[in-house]
């Protein structure tokens, strides 16, 4: 009997990158759209702040509704294993920077 893979352990050909150094009030908020770069929703990645300022993160299953903040804070990052991320909005606290990765 062969027992059925979760869909975050089967490997991946395409991934999500993205970086901004310089994390600003203007920037903010981002909205960085997963599924159409990969051309479905994301179950495996990170989010990191590598920044001296705090950001909030919302994630989204549909692309159209949004979950509630999740705080992150200089030098700490965010799993996003198991979760299905159509996409992320990142909204600026204080001057910062972030990475992000999806598979």
């Amino acid at each position: 009997m062969t027992q059925a893979q979760n869909t975050y352990d089967i490997p991946k050909s395409t991934y999500f990158s993205t970086v901004d150094t310089s994390f600003l009030t203007g920037d903010s908020p981002v909205t960085l759209d997963i599924n159409t770069t990969l051309g479905r929703n994301s179950v495996d990645g990170y989010i990191l702040n590598d920044g001296v300022g705090d950001f909030t993160v919302n994630l989204s299953s549909d692309g159209t509704n949004f979950g509630n903040d999740i705080r992150i804070k200089d030098g700490e990052s965010f799993d996003l294993r198991a979760l299905d991320i159509n996409s992320i909005k990142i909204t600026w606290i204080a001057n910062s920077s972030y990475r992000v990765f999806a598979t």
